[in-house]
């Protein structure tokens, strides 16, 4: 048979439907085949993909958990930088290391130098404000001691109270001895100042504690008694401290001392002291107004007047149910109020 009579019949062997359904029965199992390789084939790829993933989320908590390490808790919650990791990029793991140079941290409140100072310059242990008495009267003197000081001892024991010493400088042999006799006689001495310069104590909180060491160490040398009260020279405001009084305050507070006001005055405080009726009128005003009194006078040479009006204004406070009594460190202190800014 000719090439072409073959080439004829393939073409029409084609059209035929028994060779449509030999063609059919040979593809079927191929796509048999496909529909199976196929999906094995996403499958391996998906998994492969999977474990990739895997991996990289296992590396990446591994160095998250190493970052975790360098939080150092006990250090105040500062975050420290991680260490450098090795070849792979990933964090070292955390090691036991000082706080960095420049970590963020709260110094807190700076604590002034003169804190630092006069570290003896301490009152010992008492209460605070626990002596809150009714109809009671404290009789305080400042500036002393002086002549006056003998006299002044004799009509308060001659009335049996006591009162309360402020006393200044003057350190010489005399006064060391009248310093002792009121403390012998069951008085209260405290601080008052040594220079009485207002303008040189108030200079600066330095200046202050330098001043009132001084005193301090005169008193207790003398006495054998460390004071632990103490009163402002011109009160605890006045037109000298205005700027510092505030820091004093908490100063000498945080030293466990008392500062002691007035709410009286017998007005000898003048170059001219009045005649004593007028002292004792003073003293006695508003009599009864205040349940707790703490009166203001003065102890030096030139206050004779104050010596001859004290009976009066013993008996004035006596007559009028008050006792009198000396200040201690648990008496609750009469004080200036910080006025308003």
């Amino acid at each position: 048979m000719s090439e072409k009579i073959k080439a004829g019949r393939s073409r029409e062997e084609k059209k035929h439907p028994f060779f449509l359904g030999r063609l059919l029965r040979r593809a079927v199992p191929a796509a048999l085949v496909l529909a199976v390789l196929v999906p094995t084939a996403l499958a391996i790829g998906l998994e492969a993909s999977l474990s990739q993933t895997r991996a990289e989320l296992d590396r990446l908590q591994e160095s998250s958990a190493a970052a975790a390490g360098n939080f150092l808790a006990g250090d105040g919650g500062v975050w420290q930088r991680p260490e450098p990791g090795g070849t792979d990029g990933s964090a070292a793991p955390p090691q036991e290391t000082e706080p960095a140079q420049d970590s963020v941290r709260d110094p807190g409140p700076e604590v002034p130098a003169y804190q630092a100072l006069y570290p003896e310059l301490y009152a010992g242990e008492h209460e605070w404000n626990t002596v809150n008495k009714k109809k009671v009267c404290y009789l305080t003197f400042d500036d002393g001691p002086s002549a006056r000081t003998p006299e002044v001892l004799e009509i308060l024991e001659r009335y049996g109270v006591k009162a309360t010493f402020f006393v200044v400088g003057k350190d010489t042999e005399q006064s060391r001895q009248w310093m002792k006799q009121i403390v012998d006689a069951g008085h209260t001495i405290g601080v008052h100042s040594y220079t009485h310069t207002y303008r040189k104590i108030y200079a600066s909180v330095e200046a202050y504690l330098e001043d009132f060491a001084r005193e301090y160490h005169i008193i207790e040398e003398a006495t054998g008694v460390a004071p632990q009260i103490f009163r402002f020279p011109g009160g605890s405001i006045n037109a000298y401290n205005g700027h510092i009084y505030q820091e004093i305050v908490a100063e000498m507070t945080r030293r466990g001392f008392v500062y002691f006001d007035w709410n009286r005055s017998n007005g000898d405080a003048v170059r001219k002291p009045p005649a004593a009726p007028v002292l004792a009128q003073n003293a006695l005003d508003r009599l009864g107004a205040s349940s707790r009194v703490v009166v203001l006078m003065h102890d030096s040479k030139g206050h004779a007047t104050t010596v001859a009006a004290l009976p009066a204004i013993i008996e004035g406070y006596q007559n009028a149910g008050y006792t009198l009594e000396a200040l201690t460190p648990e008496v609750r202190p009469i004080v200036y109020a910080y006025p308003n800014p």
